[in-house]
């Protein structure tokens, strides 16, 4: 039960920001953790493997199959990553036009690719909308609640 609420509380928690200078940090502090509400466990299910595509290999593959040379390869993906981190999505109608067709390419890739791999298995998700967690000091009072 320990592991599952250690788990609970980090996907309660999982996005809240850490305010710490650099450096090491003391901590002894008294707490008490409340738990109360439901958590549910759907069934594992077949996705299909994108995080286990490996993005590195895969480049360096579709280069040499494609035939094109590393330093024209390296050149056109330098200046891809270049532009999509400088521009991102911007109001300009060119832009505009060129996110909609990368949109399109994405979609094709999905469809195309991605939907047709073979699918893995995936343990299934936890929904903890309905967990409310409250940690009170020593003194009782509340130092955090979490809906």
């Amino acid at each position: 039960m320990t592991d599952n609420l250690k788990g609970l509380l980090a996907k309660c928690w999982k996005d809240e920001p850490i305010d710490l200078e650099p450096g090491r940090h003391f901590c002894d502090e008294v707490l008490t953790v409340r738990v109360t509400g439901t958590v549910e466990k759907l069934e594992e299910e077949l996705v299909a493997p994108t995080v286990s595509i490996p993005l590195i290999p895969t480049l360096a593959l579709f280069w040499e199959k494609c035939g094109v040379t590393r330093d024209h390869a390296l050149r056109m993906l330098r200046e891809a990553l270049t532009e999509a981190m400088l521009d991102g999505v911007k109001e300009d109608a060119h832009i505009q036009s060129r996110v909609k067709a990368v949109d399109a390419a994405i979609k094709t890739v999905r469809s195309e690719l991605i939907d047709r791999l073979l699918k893995m298995r995936r343990s299934g998700r936890v929904i903890t909308k309905g967990l409310t967690v409250t940690v009170t000091d020593a003194t009782g009072a509340t130092v955090l609640a979490v809906a």
